[in-house]
Protein backbone atom coordinates (compact mmCIF):
# COMPACT_ATOMS: atom_id res chain seq x y z
CA UNK A 1 0.00 0.00 0.00
CA UNK A 2 3.04 2.28 0.06
CA UNK A 3 2.14 3.65 -3.36
CA UNK A 4 -0.56 5.77 -1.79
CA UNK A 5 0.99 6.79 1.53
CA UNK A 6 1.47 10.24 0.00
CA UNK A 7 -1.84 11.19 1.56
CA UNK A 8 -0.45 11.02 5.07
CA UNK A 9 1.18 14.32 4.34
CA UNK A 10 -2.19 15.85 3.61
CA UNK A 11 -3.22 15.39 7.21
CA UNK A 12 -0.17 17.38 8.31
CA UNK A 13 -0.12 20.12 5.75
CA UNK A 14 -3.83 20.56 4.97
CA UNK A 15 -5.60 20.62 1.65
CA UNK A 16 -3.39 20.13 -1.37
CA UNK A 17 -5.41 21.88 -4.05
CA UNK A 18 -4.15 25.25 -5.28
CA UNK A 19 -6.24 27.41 -7.54
CA UNK A 20 -4.80 29.99 -9.92
CA UNK A 21 -7.29 32.46 -11.38
CA UNK A 22 -10.99 31.69 -11.60
CA UNK A 23 -11.15 28.42 -13.52
CA UNK A 24 -13.32 25.77 -11.92
CA UNK A 25 -13.23 22.05 -11.26
CA UNK A 26 -15.81 19.25 -11.05
CA UNK A 27 -18.65 20.73 -9.04
CA UNK A 28 -18.63 24.20 -10.57
CA UNK A 29 -19.06 25.81 -13.95
CA UNK A 30 -15.91 25.47 -16.11
CA UNK A 31 -14.45 28.43 -17.91
CA UNK A 32 -13.23 28.89 -21.50
CA UNK A 33 -9.82 27.36 -22.04
CA UNK A 34 -6.37 28.81 -22.34
CA UNK A 35 -4.47 27.79 -25.44
CA UNK A 36 -1.14 27.23 -23.73
CA UNK A 37 -0.12 25.62 -20.47
CA UNK A 38 1.87 27.65 -17.94
CA UNK A 39 4.83 25.97 -16.30
CA UNK A 40 4.56 26.01 -12.53
CA UNK A 41 7.31 25.74 -9.96
CA UNK A 42 6.76 25.46 -6.23
CA UNK A 43 8.52 25.91 -2.94
CA UNK A 44 7.18 24.70 0.38
CA UNK A 45 7.65 25.13 4.08
CA UNK A 46 6.65 22.91 6.99
CA UNK A 47 3.09 24.23 7.12
CA UNK A 48 2.42 25.99 3.84
CA UNK A 49 2.68 25.32 0.14
CA UNK A 50 3.51 28.34 -1.99
CA UNK A 51 3.52 27.99 -5.73
CA UNK A 52 4.70 30.53 -8.24
CA UNK A 53 3.51 30.36 -11.83
CA UNK A 54 5.50 31.47 -14.82
CA UNK A 55 4.64 31.22 -18.50
CA UNK A 56 2.23 32.67 -20.99
CA UNK A 57 -1.49 32.03 -21.06
CA UNK A 58 -3.35 33.36 -24.09
CA UNK A 59 -6.57 33.81 -22.19
CA UNK A 60 -7.78 35.98 -19.36
CA UNK A 61 -9.81 33.32 -17.62
CA UNK A 62 -6.99 31.86 -15.49
CA UNK A 63 -5.85 28.28 -15.02
CA UNK A 64 -6.66 25.81 -12.27
CA UNK A 65 -3.94 23.52 -10.98
CA UNK A 66 -3.92 20.61 -8.56
CA UNK A 67 -1.03 20.07 -6.16
CA UNK A 68 -0.51 16.51 -4.93
CA UNK A 69 1.48 15.70 -1.82
CA UNK A 70 4.23 13.07 -1.67
CA UNK A 71 5.90 11.64 1.39
CA UNK A 72 5.55 12.41 5.07
CA UNK A 73 7.94 15.34 5.40
CA UNK A 74 8.46 18.30 3.10
CA UNK A 75 5.66 18.83 0.60
CA UNK A 76 6.68 18.29 -3.00
CA UNK A 77 3.73 19.52 -5.05
CA UNK A 78 3.17 18.20 -8.55
CA UNK A 79 1.29 20.91 -10.41
CA UNK A 80 -1.18 19.54 -12.95
CA UNK A 81 -2.96 22.30 -14.89
CA UNK A 82 -6.65 21.54 -15.30
CA UNK A 83 -7.89 21.96 -18.84
CA UNK A 84 -10.71 24.53 -19.01
CA UNK A 85 -13.73 23.54 -21.10
CA UNK A 86 -16.02 26.16 -22.59
CA UNK A 87 -19.32 26.61 -20.72
CA UNK A 88 -20.99 26.48 -24.12
CA UNK A 89 -19.98 22.79 -24.17
CA UNK A 90 -20.20 21.64 -20.56
CA UNK A 91 -21.58 22.90 -17.24
CA UNK A 92 -21.92 20.69 -14.17
CA UNK A 93 -25.15 20.53 -12.23
CA UNK A 94 -27.36 20.74 -15.29
CA UNK A 95 -27.03 24.52 -15.23
CA UNK A 96 -26.13 25.02 -18.89
CA UNK A 97 -29.66 24.66 -20.28
CA UNK A 98 -28.34 22.22 -22.86
CA UNK A 99 -30.91 20.53 -25.08
CA UNK A 100 -31.24 16.78 -24.92
CA UNK A 101 -29.05 15.34 -27.65
CA UNK A 102 -31.52 12.58 -28.52
CA UNK A 103 -35.27 12.17 -27.85
CA UNK A 104 -34.54 8.87 -26.12
CA UNK A 105 -32.21 10.64 -23.66
CA UNK A 106 -35.02 13.00 -22.76
CA UNK A 107 -37.47 10.11 -22.31
CA UNK A 108 -35.14 8.25 -19.95
CA UNK A 109 -34.45 11.40 -17.91
CA UNK A 110 -38.08 12.48 -17.85
CA UNK A 111 -39.31 9.18 -16.47
CA UNK A 112 -37.59 9.47 -13.07
CA UNK A 113 -36.17 12.98 -12.74
CA UNK A 114 -38.77 15.33 -14.16
CA UNK A 115 -41.01 14.83 -11.10
CA UNK A 116 -38.03 15.73 -8.89
CA UNK A 117 -37.21 18.87 -10.88
CA UNK A 118 -40.85 19.96 -10.73
CA UNK A 119 -40.82 19.56 -6.95
CA UNK A 120 -43.55 16.93 -6.95
CA UNK A 121 -41.49 14.60 -4.76
CA UNK A 122 -38.44 14.87 -2.53
CA UNK A 123 -35.97 12.15 -3.51
CA UNK A 124 -32.49 11.83 -4.93
CA UNK A 125 -31.72 12.34 -8.60
CA UNK A 126 -31.13 9.33 -10.81
CA UNK A 127 -29.45 11.40 -13.57
CA UNK A 128 -29.36 15.02 -12.40
CA UNK A 129 -31.26 18.28 -12.94
CA UNK A 130 -30.62 18.15 -16.69
CA UNK A 131 -27.87 17.56 -19.27
CA UNK A 132 -24.40 18.78 -18.31
CA UNK A 133 -23.16 18.85 -21.89
CA UNK A 134 -24.07 19.08 -25.50
CA UNK A 135 -24.30 15.83 -27.38
CA UNK A 136 -20.75 14.54 -27.88
CA UNK A 137 -19.12 11.95 -30.13
CA UNK A 138 -16.94 9.31 -28.50
CA UNK A 139 -15.15 6.27 -29.86
CA UNK A 140 -17.25 3.11 -30.18
CA UNK A 141 -15.74 0.44 -32.41
CA UNK A 142 -19.05 -1.31 -33.14
CA UNK A 143 -20.78 1.83 -34.42
CA UNK A 144 -23.40 0.94 -37.02
CA UNK A 145 -22.60 4.19 -38.81
CA UNK A 146 -19.19 2.79 -39.72
CA UNK A 147 -17.31 5.75 -38.22
CA UNK A 148 -16.44 4.14 -34.83
CA UNK A 149 -18.31 6.92 -33.03
CA UNK A 150 -21.44 7.02 -30.89
CA UNK A 151 -23.60 9.81 -29.50
CA UNK A 152 -23.27 10.43 -25.76
CA UNK A 153 -24.42 13.08 -23.31
CA UNK A 154 -23.22 13.75 -19.77
CA UNK A 155 -25.31 14.21 -16.62
CA UNK A 156 -24.26 14.65 -12.99
CA UNK A 157 -24.71 10.97 -12.23
CA UNK A 158 -24.04 9.22 -15.53
CA UNK A 159 -23.43 9.37 -19.27
CA UNK A 160 -26.19 8.34 -21.65
CA UNK A 161 -25.29 6.62 -24.93
CA UNK A 162 -26.98 5.49 -28.14
CA UNK A 163 -24.97 2.62 -29.59
CA UNK A 164 -27.30 1.77 -32.48
CA UNK A 165 -29.49 4.66 -33.69
CA UNK A 166 -31.43 2.24 -35.90
CA UNK A 167 -32.17 -0.13 -33.03
CA UNK A 168 -35.47 -0.87 -31.31
CA UNK A 169 -36.37 2.17 -29.22
CA UNK A 170 -38.69 0.04 -27.10
CA UNK A 171 -35.71 -2.00 -25.93
CA UNK A 172 -34.87 -0.84 -22.38
CA UNK A 173 -31.20 -0.82 -23.39
CA UNK A 174 -31.64 1.34 -26.50
CA UNK A 175 -30.12 3.99 -24.23
CA UNK A 176 -27.21 2.70 -22.18
CA UNK A 177 -25.02 4.38 -19.60
CA UNK A 178 -21.33 3.71 -19.62
CA UNK A 179 -19.07 1.61 -17.42
CA UNK A 180 -17.84 4.80 -15.80
CA UNK A 181 -17.02 3.25 -12.42
CA UNK A 182 -15.01 0.48 -14.04
CA UNK A 183 -13.04 2.98 -16.11
CA UNK A 184 -12.30 5.39 -13.25
CA UNK A 185 -11.11 2.57 -10.98
CA UNK A 186 -9.08 0.64 -13.54
CA UNK A 187 -7.69 3.46 -15.65
CA UNK A 188 -9.04 1.94 -18.88
CA UNK A 189 -11.42 3.72 -21.26
CA UNK A 190 -13.97 1.52 -23.01
CA UNK A 191 -13.95 2.04 -26.79
CA UNK A 192 -16.02 -0.97 -27.87
CA UNK A 193 -18.19 -3.73 -26.51
CA UNK A 194 -15.10 -5.67 -25.45
CA UNK A 195 -12.34 -3.15 -26.18
CA UNK A 196 -10.58 -0.88 -23.71
CA UNK A 197 -7.56 1.42 -24.03
CA UNK A 198 -5.24 2.38 -21.21
CA UNK A 199 -5.45 5.81 -19.62
CA UNK A 200 -4.89 6.22 -15.85
CA UNK A 201 -6.79 5.45 -12.62
CA UNK A 202 -8.62 8.38 -11.01
CA UNK A 203 -7.62 9.83 -7.65
CA UNK A 204 -11.01 11.51 -7.28
CA UNK A 205 -13.09 11.07 -4.10
CA UNK A 206 -16.09 8.80 -4.68
CA UNK A 207 -18.20 10.65 -2.13
CA UNK A 208 -18.19 13.80 -0.04
CA UNK A 209 -17.61 17.49 -0.63
CA UNK A 210 -15.48 18.63 -3.52
CA UNK A 211 -11.79 18.37 -2.65
CA UNK A 212 -12.44 16.07 0.33
CA UNK A 213 -9.20 14.47 1.53
CA UNK A 214 -10.84 11.76 3.67
CA UNK A 215 -13.12 9.85 1.30
CA UNK A 216 -11.70 6.92 -0.68
CA UNK A 217 -10.88 7.66 -4.30
CA UNK A 218 -11.77 5.49 -7.27
CA UNK A 219 -8.15 4.31 -7.32
CA UNK A 220 -8.50 3.29 -3.66
CA UNK A 221 -11.18 0.80 -4.77
CA UNK A 222 -8.88 -0.80 -7.35
CA UNK A 223 -7.65 -3.39 -4.85
CA UNK A 224 -11.18 -4.50 -3.93
CA UNK A 225 -13.00 -4.35 -7.28
CA UNK A 226 -13.26 -6.44 -10.45
CA UNK A 227 -11.69 -4.39 -13.25
CA UNK A 228 -9.01 -4.64 -15.92
CA UNK A 229 -6.51 -4.07 -13.11
CA UNK A 230 -7.46 -7.38 -11.50
CA UNK A 231 -10.29 -9.46 -10.06
CA UNK A 232 -11.22 -9.28 -6.39
CA UNK A 233 -14.13 -11.68 -5.99
CA UNK A 234 -15.95 -12.21 -2.72
CA UNK A 235 -17.66 -15.33 -1.34
CA UNK A 236 -21.39 -15.49 -0.73
CA UNK A 237 -21.86 -13.72 2.62
CA UNK A 238 -25.63 -13.31 2.63
CA UNK A 239 -26.94 -12.85 6.15
CA UNK A 240 -23.79 -11.11 7.37
CA UNK A 241 -23.67 -7.40 8.20
CA UNK A 242 -21.38 -4.82 6.60
CA UNK A 243 -18.63 -3.79 8.99
CA UNK A 244 -15.68 -3.66 6.59
CA UNK A 245 -14.01 -0.27 6.19
CA UNK A 246 -11.82 1.41 3.57
CA UNK A 247 -9.82 4.63 3.68
CA UNK A 248 -8.55 7.05 1.05
CA UNK A 249 -5.41 4.96 0.57
CA UNK A 250 -7.38 1.79 -0.12
CA UNK A 251 -6.48 0.28 3.26
CA UNK A 252 -9.29 -1.98 4.46
CA UNK A 253 -10.26 -2.81 8.01
CA UNK A 254 -13.17 -3.75 10.23
CA UNK A 255 -15.39 -1.72 12.55
CA UNK A 256 -17.72 -4.01 14.54
CA UNK A 257 -19.59 -0.97 15.90
CA UNK A 258 -21.17 -0.52 12.45
CA UNK A 259 -23.10 -3.80 12.88
CA UNK A 260 -25.95 -2.04 14.69
CA UNK A 261 -26.76 0.29 11.78
CA UNK A 262 -30.04 -0.66 10.07
CA UNK A 263 -30.22 -1.86 6.47
CA UNK A 264 -26.70 -3.25 6.17
CA UNK A 265 -27.41 -6.99 6.14
CA UNK A 266 -26.14 -8.58 2.93
CA UNK A 267 -29.22 -9.98 1.20
CA UNK A 268 -28.18 -10.69 -2.40
CA UNK A 269 -25.17 -12.44 -3.90
CA UNK A 270 -24.62 -11.72 -7.61
CA UNK A 271 -22.84 -14.79 -8.98
CA UNK A 272 -22.01 -13.11 -12.31
CA UNK A 273 -19.59 -10.70 -10.64
CA UNK A 274 -19.22 -12.53 -7.30
CA UNK A 275 -20.19 -9.71 -4.98
CA UNK A 276 -22.82 -9.15 -2.29
CA UNK A 277 -25.40 -6.36 -2.06
CA UNK A 278 -26.72 -5.05 1.28
CA UNK A 279 -30.44 -4.65 1.91
CA UNK A 280 -30.41 -0.87 1.79
CA UNK A 281 -28.90 -0.83 -1.74
CA UNK A 282 -31.00 -3.74 -2.98
CA UNK A 283 -34.18 -2.02 -1.77
CA UNK A 284 -33.12 1.21 -3.48
CA UNK A 285 -32.41 -0.52 -6.80
CA UNK A 286 -35.81 -2.25 -6.66
CA UNK A 287 -37.86 0.65 -5.27
CA UNK A 288 -41.03 2.10 -6.74
CA UNK A 289 -42.33 5.65 -6.85
CA UNK A 290 -43.91 8.34 -9.02
CA UNK A 291 -42.63 8.38 -12.63
CA UNK A 292 -43.73 9.98 -15.87
CA UNK A 293 -45.05 7.67 -18.56
CA UNK A 294 -44.50 8.17 -22.28
CA UNK A 295 -47.95 9.78 -22.48
CA UNK A 296 -47.16 12.37 -19.82
CA UNK A 297 -49.08 10.73 -16.98
CA UNK A 298 -47.64 10.30 -13.48
CA UNK A 299 -47.99 6.76 -12.17
CA UNK A 300 -46.38 4.65 -9.47
CA UNK A 301 -43.91 2.16 -10.97
CA UNK A 302 -40.50 0.64 -10.43
CA UNK A 303 -37.94 3.43 -10.64
CA UNK A 304 -35.30 1.23 -12.30
CA UNK A 305 -36.39 -1.61 -14.55
CA UNK A 306 -34.57 -3.95 -14.72
CA UNK A 307 -32.85 -3.24 -11.43
CA UNK A 308 -29.35 -3.15 -12.99
CA UNK A 309 -30.27 -0.78 -15.85
CA UNK A 310 -28.70 2.30 -14.25
CA UNK A 311 -26.12 0.78 -11.93
CA UNK A 312 -24.93 -2.35 -13.66
CA UNK A 313 -23.79 -5.21 -11.44
CA UNK A 314 -21.70 -4.86 -8.27
CA UNK A 315 -17.93 -5.01 -8.79
CA UNK A 316 -16.93 -4.55 -5.14
CA UNK A 317 -18.21 -5.29 -1.68
CA UNK A 318 -19.76 -2.42 0.31
CA UNK A 319 -17.38 -0.59 2.65
CA UNK A 320 -17.75 2.01 5.36
CA UNK A 321 -15.65 5.14 4.94
CA UNK A 322 -15.26 8.64 6.29
CA UNK A 323 -16.17 11.55 4.05
CA UNK A 324 -16.64 15.25 4.61
CA UNK A 325 -20.27 16.07 3.74
CA UNK A 326 -21.40 19.68 4.05
CA UNK A 327 -18.20 20.33 5.96
CA UNK A 328 -18.77 17.60 8.56
CA UNK A 329 -16.91 14.28 8.75
CA UNK A 330 -19.60 11.64 8.19
CA UNK A 331 -19.86 7.86 8.06
CA UNK A 332 -20.83 6.70 4.57
CA UNK A 333 -21.16 3.22 3.11
CA UNK A 334 -19.89 3.00 -0.49
CA UNK A 335 -20.20 0.23 -3.05
CA UNK A 336 -18.89 0.23 -6.61
CA UNK A 337 -21.16 -1.04 -9.38
CA UNK A 338 -20.24 -1.27 -13.07
CA UNK A 339 -21.95 2.00 -14.00
CA UNK A 340 -22.54 3.86 -10.74
CA UNK A 341 -21.24 4.12 -7.20
CA UNK A 342 -23.92 3.90 -4.49
CA UNK A 343 -23.61 5.65 -1.14
CA UNK A 344 -25.57 5.22 2.09
CA UNK A 345 -25.57 7.97 4.71
CA UNK A 346 -27.88 6.88 7.56
CA UNK A 347 -28.00 10.42 8.98
CA UNK A 348 -29.50 11.87 5.78
CA UNK A 349 -33.22 12.48 5.28
CA UNK A 350 -35.01 9.30 4.12
CA UNK A 351 -35.24 10.29 0.45
CA UNK A 352 -31.50 10.93 0.35
CA UNK A 353 -29.99 8.23 2.54
CA UNK A 354 -29.07 6.20 -0.55
CA UNK A 355 -27.77 8.15 -3.52
CA UNK A 356 -25.78 7.63 -6.66
CA UNK A 357 -22.42 9.42 -6.73
CA UNK A 358 -21.85 12.32 -9.15
CA UNK A 359 -19.88 9.97 -11.35
CA UNK A 360 -20.84 11.78 -14.57
CA UNK A 361 -19.09 14.88 -13.25
CA UNK A 362 -16.12 12.89 -11.98
CA UNK A 363 -15.68 11.05 -15.26
CA UNK A 364 -15.92 14.13 -17.50
CA UNK A 365 -13.32 15.94 -15.42
CA UNK A 366 -11.03 12.89 -15.45
CA UNK A 367 -11.30 12.21 -19.18
CA UNK A 368 -11.44 15.73 -20.57
CA UNK A 369 -10.21 18.22 -17.94
CA UNK A 370 -7.00 16.58 -16.67
CA UNK A 371 -8.40 16.10 -13.18
CA UNK A 372 -7.73 13.32 -10.68
CA UNK A 373 -4.03 12.57 -11.14
CA UNK A 374 -2.43 10.11 -8.74
CA UNK A 375 1.19 10.58 -7.61
CA UNK A 376 3.70 9.39 -10.19
CA UNK A 377 1.32 9.36 -13.13
CA UNK A 378 2.66 10.97 -16.32
CA UNK A 379 1.00 14.29 -17.11
CA UNK A 380 -0.75 14.37 -20.46
CA UNK A 381 -3.01 16.68 -22.42
CA UNK A 382 -6.36 14.94 -22.81
CA UNK A 383 -8.22 14.54 -26.07
CA UNK A 384 -10.77 17.38 -26.21
CA UNK A 385 -14.50 16.63 -26.25
CA UNK A 386 -16.05 16.72 -29.74
CA UNK A 387 -19.59 18.08 -30.09
CA UNK A 388 -21.91 15.98 -32.21
CA UNK A 389 -22.78 17.83 -35.43
CA UNK A 390 -26.42 18.64 -36.04
CA UNK A 391 -25.84 18.22 -39.77
CA UNK A 392 -23.03 17.57 -42.22
CA UNK A 393 -19.96 15.42 -41.87
CA UNK A 394 -19.02 13.87 -38.57
CA UNK A 395 -15.85 15.42 -37.19
CA UNK A 396 -13.23 12.85 -36.20
CA UNK A 397 -12.21 12.81 -32.56
CA UNK A 398 -9.02 14.79 -32.18
CA UNK A 399 -6.01 13.34 -30.40
CA UNK A 400 -4.22 15.07 -27.58
CA UNK A 401 -0.54 15.65 -27.02
CA UNK A 402 1.58 14.37 -24.18
CA UNK A 403 3.53 16.70 -21.94
CA UNK A 404 6.26 14.09 -21.65
CA UNK A 405 6.32 11.07 -23.92
CA UNK A 406 5.24 10.29 -27.45
CA UNK A 407 1.88 8.48 -27.23
CA UNK A 408 -1.62 9.92 -27.33
CA UNK A 409 -3.41 10.63 -24.13
CA UNK A 410 -5.72 7.60 -23.91
CA UNK A 411 -2.99 5.07 -24.53
CA UNK A 412 0.24 6.32 -23.09
CA UNK A 413 2.47 6.54 -20.08
CA UNK A 414 5.12 4.76 -18.09
CA UNK A 415 4.61 2.93 -14.85
CA UNK A 416 5.82 4.90 -11.87
CA UNK A 417 6.90 3.00 -8.81
CA UNK A 418 3.94 1.86 -6.78
CA UNK A 419 1.23 3.20 -9.08
CA UNK A 420 -1.17 1.73 -11.61
CA UNK A 421 -0.33 4.23 -14.27
CA UNK A 422 -0.79 3.05 -17.86
CA UNK A 423 2.16 1.55 -19.70
CA UNK A 424 1.73 1.47 -23.46
CA UNK A 425 -0.78 1.48 -26.25
CA UNK A 426 -2.95 -1.57 -25.75
CA UNK A 427 -6.43 -2.80 -26.49
CA UNK A 428 -7.81 -5.59 -24.33
CA UNK A 429 -10.80 -7.86 -24.67
CA UNK A 430 -13.10 -8.66 -21.78
CA UNK A 431 -13.70 -12.24 -20.71
CA UNK A 432 -16.76 -12.10 -18.49
CA UNK A 433 -20.18 -11.06 -19.77
CA UNK A 434 -22.71 -9.61 -17.35
CA UNK A 435 -26.47 -9.92 -17.43
CA UNK A 436 -26.67 -6.20 -18.13
CA UNK A 437 -25.70 -6.88 -21.72
CA UNK A 438 -22.19 -5.43 -21.52
CA UNK A 439 -18.77 -6.86 -20.93
CA UNK A 440 -17.84 -7.01 -17.30
CA UNK A 441 -14.44 -5.70 -16.29
CA UNK A 442 -12.09 -8.64 -16.61
CA UNK A 443 -9.31 -8.44 -19.17
CA UNK A 444 -7.07 -11.02 -20.78
CA UNK A 445 -4.20 -8.53 -20.74
CA UNK A 446 -3.95 -5.85 -18.10
CA UNK A 447 -1.44 -3.80 -16.16
CA UNK A 448 -0.63 -4.65 -12.60
CA UNK A 449 -2.93 -3.26 -9.98
CA UNK A 450 -0.07 -1.28 -8.49
CA UNK A 451 -0.91 -2.26 -4.96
Amino acid sequence: MSSKNWLTAAATFGAATMIFGAAALAQTTPTPGATSTPQATGTTSAATATVGVSGTVTSTVGVTATATVSGTGTITPVIVPTIPVSPTLYQAGGTGNFPFAHPAFESVWTRTDRVVKEGRISRTWFWGPGPNSLGLLEQYNESTAGNQRRLVQYFDKSRMEVNNPAGDRNNPFFVTNGLLTVELISGFIQVGNADFTQYRPACIPMSGDFGDLQAPTYFAFQGVSNTQAGNHDAPDRTGQRVTQTIDRNGVTGNDPAKASIPGITLTQYISDTKHNIPAVFWDFLNSSGPVYTGTGQIVNQRLIDPWFFASGLPISEPYWAKAKINGTTTDVMIQAFERRALTYVPSNDPGFQVEMANIGQHYFDWRYRNYGYCPGQPVTTPTPPVPAPTSGTVTPIATGTVVSGTSTVIATGTVASGTASPQATSTVSAERTSTAGVNAPTATASPSAGR
